[in-house]
C-alpha cells in the first residue's frame, strides 16, 4: 500500500514539473510571437504615420531620431492628393489587371503542369521533374532576361511582363504534392468512364485542391501586385505603368535638388504606398484558412 502511494506521489510530482515546463514553454512562445508581431507591423504603422504627418514635423522628428508612434502633425492632404489624381487610378487599374490576369495564367499553366508531373507511371516525369527543380537554384540573368523577352518582341507589350515570369518552379511542386494525394482510384474510375484528362483536371484534381491553389494563387497575386522592376524595363508607355512603378519614381524624386523639404516626397510616396497595399491586407485575412494547410502539404511525406 505505501509502494502505490510513494509511486502515486512520484507520478503526480513529473507530472507537475512537466505541466510547470508547458506553462513556461508557453509563456516565453507566445511573448515572442507577441514580439515578432509587432516588428512586422510597425512598418506598415510607420508607413501609415508618415502618409498621414506633415512632412516638416515628419522631418524635425526623424532628425531628434524620435521612436514614432504618433502622426506628427495630421494630415490627409497627400492622400487626398493622390485620389483625386486620374493618372493614379489608371496605374492602379493596370496593377489590378496585370494581377488578375498574370495570376490566372499562372495557376494554369502550374495547375497543367502539374497534373502531369503527378501522373503515375510515367518514366519521364521523373526527368521533367528534376528539370523544374533546378529552376528554383538556376535562373538567368536579368541580360539573358531581357534579350530573351525582346527576342520574342514583347517589349512595350503587357505580355512581356505576363508569360515570361508566368510559373514558380516552387509552387509547381507544391501543386504536384498536393495531386499526388489524391486516391488513384478516383482518377482511374473517371478514366474508365470516359473522362479526358483536361476533364479529370478540372472536375476532380482542381476542386479537391482549393487549399493549395488558394495558397499558390496568393503568392502569384502579391508577386504581381508588387512587381515594379520589369514593369518599368520592358513597358514603353506611361500609360501602361503599374501603380508600383509611380510609387518608385515618386520615391526617386524625394529629396531632390527642387524639393523645398526632402521628406515631402516621402510623405507623399507613403501616401501612395499605403493606398497600394490596402487590397493586400483586406484580402489576405479571407484566404489565411487556407495558407496553412496549403503551405504545409506534404510535409509529413
Amino acid at each position: 500500500m505505501e509502494n502505490t502511494v510513494n509511486a502515486n506521489k512520484r507520478k503526480m510530482n513529473a507530472f507537475t514539473k512537466r505541466l510547470t515546463a508547458d506553462n513556461i514553454f508557453n509563456y516565453v512562445n507566445n511573448a515572442l510571437l507577441i514580439v515578432l508581431s509587432l516588428l512586422m507591423i510597425y512598418p506598415i504603422w510607420y508607413l501609415f504615420l508618415s502618409s498621414v504627418s506633415d512632412p516638416i514635423a515628419f522631418s524635425e522628428s526623424v532628425y531628434d531620431n524620435q521612436f514614432i508612434l504618433i502622426p506628427q502633425g495630421f494630415t490627409f492632404d497627400y492622400i487626398l492628393e493622390h485620389v483625386k489624381n486620374v493618372d493614379i487610378w489608371k496605374a492602379y487599374g493596370n496593377t489590378v489587371l496585370y494581377t488578375i490576369l498574370g495570376t490566372a495564367i499562372s495557376l494554369f499553366i502550374t495547375v497543367t503542369c502539374a497534373y502531369v508531373l503527378s501522373r503515375r507511371g510515367l518514366k519521364i516525369v521523373k526527368v521533367f521533374t528534376i528539370m523544374v527543380a533546378l529552376t528554383m537554384w538556376l535562373k538567368p540573368g536579368m541580360i539573358a532576361t531581357y534579350v530573351n523577352i525582346d527576342n520574342f518582341g514583347m517589349i512595350g507589350s503587357i505580355f512581356g511582363i505576363l508569360i515570361p515570369f508566368a510559373v514558380s518552379g516552387y509552387n509547381v511542386i507544391l501543386m504536384k504534392t498536393y495531386f499526388e494525394a489524391i486516391p488513384q482510384d478516383i482518377d482511374e474510375c473517371a478514366q474508365i468512364d470516359g473522362a479526358s484528362h483536361f476533364r479529370i483536371l478540372f472536375n476532380i484534381y482542381v476542386p479537391s485542391s482549393i487549399p493549395g491553389l488558394t495558397t499558390i494563387g496568393l503568392f502569384y497575386a502579391i508577386d504581381r501586385w508588387n512587381g515594379y522592376f520589369w514593369a518599368e524595363q520592358v513597358l514603353r508607355d506611361d500609360d501602361l505603368y503599374p501603380l508600383q512603378v509611380i510609387v518608385k519614381k515618386i520615391l526617386a524624386m524625394a529629396g531632390g535638388e527642387n524639393s523645398g523639404n526632402p521628406f515631402e516626397g516621402l510623405v507623399s510616396a507613403y501616401a501612395l504606398i499605403i493606398i497600394a497595399i490596402i487590397p493586400m491586407l483586406i484580402l489576405f485575412p479571407f484566404i489565411q484558412k487556407y495558407f496553412k494547410k496549403g503551405v504545409m502539404v506534404g510535409s509529413v511525406k
